[in-house]
């Protein structure tokens, strides 16, 4: 079942982040280190914060690959549309959660035409199959149809625009999994299932 179009508002937030994309050149600039992936909300249809993240998938994160990536930071920083870029070194020590792969982290802060901020995530990584992200868009993708696709925006944009009893974020990935493996198409539901320790 096809959900293009489905929500317009969620359209148009997909769309603003295709622009800048294509006006931060990123396609092309990030093809100089390796395959990107637009993973996330974007590429899953749900997006409510203008936050994109793309997934780069190189050959290895040695000190060529390091200092494509440090020059391709310096490229952006100079764009009249960047405001802030930050590079980390997430390998060996560094990487303190071992259930990621090790990786190199590039956020940007850039404002597209329409003057709205966007903030890109990017990741680079030499073994994309422990790539969470990339594993969502094939178990988590195709299984937001029409239905599913309303409950997770319902529930998103409630958490982004009222204070709720958690001090930590939410991870997107606890509302996908609430409403595809529990039913779940409510905010007060959701919530409700958080405080029993089932959606987190």
């Amino acid at each position: 079942m096809t959900i293009e179009g489905y929500d317009p508002h969620e359209a148009a937030l997909r769309d603003e982040a295709g622009e800048i994309q294509r006006e931060l050149g990123l396609g092309p600039r990030l093809a100089r280190i390796g395959r990107a992936t637009v993973v996330g909300s974007v590429a899953l249809r749900v997006v409510v914060a203008r936050d994109l993240d793309l997934t780069v998938a190189v050959d290895r994160l040695d000190g060529t690959t390091r200092r494509r990536i440090a020059e391709l930071a310096a490229e952006l920083l100079q764009h009249e549309r960047v405001r802030e870029v930050l590079m980390r070194d997430d390998t060996g020590t560094w990487n303190t959660d071992p259930s990621y792969p090790d990786g190199i982290y590039l956020r940007l802060v850039a404002r597209a035409a329409t003057g709205h901020d966007w903030s890109l995530d990017i990741w680079f990584v030499d073994e994309p199959g422990r790539q969470p992200d990339l594993a969502h868009l094939a178990t988590i993708g195709p299984r937001i149809d029409v239905e599913a696709q309303a409950a997770i925006l319902t529930i998103k944009r409630y958490l982004a625009e009222h204070p709720h009893p958690h001090p930590e974020r939410i991870p997107s990935f606890d509302v996908y999994r609430a409403v595809l493996n529990d039913g779940v198409r409510e905010p007060a539901a959701f919530l409700a299932g958080r405080v029993r320790g089932r959606h987190g």
